[in-house]
């Protein structure tokens, strides 16, 4: 079993509404990179060229922008923002990992190293998660994680659980009743951890997406009142 680490992910910032013109005026635009990003998310699940084909590379590109974006403890693992262009990037010794899957949740991962423009190559992990519900895609979200972020990531790991998690949240207990517990068919210490891992990111991606969407209606307020 393979390390749990392309699971993980670090505090990452939610993109914030964009100026009403400008969505008025790229709207053609984004409704055909929204199309491209959604095929590609959709084929990500079962296609068995997903570490070598660049058709895929545009999910790397937004998982890798949305990493790079300021950090926001509220909107950690938000979706990344399909209406905007990928960043160009190179992806180098890309190769699969072991698919991951307990029912209704899977994922797939690809080790690789991507440079976008002139940043430095980064190396880490590419993941696409996924959360079923009544024979449907309920959840899809592509993820990076360079070996750094992985590292920060169970050192700030350590510090929450010193410091307590907030279980009486109500946003939190919402979004751990719709991804409901994983009880896999294995004693494996790896595979339990695993499964544990792949919850916490869905658990993470929708309170991030509440938090972003919780935002927004901020914005708008504002922006209208």
């Amino acid at each position: 079993m393979t390390d749990p680490s392309p699971t993980q992910r670090s505090v990452r910032r939610f993109l914030r509404l964009a100026p009403l013109a400008a969505l008025v005026a790229t709207a053609a635009c984004a409704t055909q990179q929204q199309q491209t990003y959604e095929t590609r998310l959709a084929e990500a699940r079962t296609a068995p060229d997903l570490c070598q084909s660049d058709r895929f590379h545009v999910l790397v590109a937004k998982a890798w922008e949305k990493a790079h974006e300021a950090g926001g403890a509220d909107v950690e693992d938000a979706s990344p923002n399909p209406n905007t262009p990928a960043p160009a990037i190179q992806v180098q010794a890309s190769s699969a990992m072991p698919d991951v899957s307990f029912p209704p949740y899977s994922q797939r991962s690809c080790r690789m190293t991507v440079q976008s423009g002139t940043a430095a190559p980064e190396t880490g992990f590419f993941t696409v998660a996924y959360f079923m519900h009544n024979g449907k895609v309920d959840t899809s979200v592509p993820l990076w994680d360079s070996d750094k972020e992985v590292s920060d990531y169970y050192n700030e790991l350590k510090e929450k659980i010193r410091s307590g998690v907030d279980m009486n949240n109500p946003t939190l207990k919402a979004c751990m009743r719709h991804y409901p517990d994983l009880h896999p068919n294995s004693t494996d210490p790896a595979i339990q951890q695993a499964a544990i891992s792949l919850r916490a990111v869905l658990v993470r991606h929708c309170l991030a997406d509440h938090a972003a969407l919780k935002n927004l209606y901020s914005d708008m307020y504002f922006i209208h009142r």
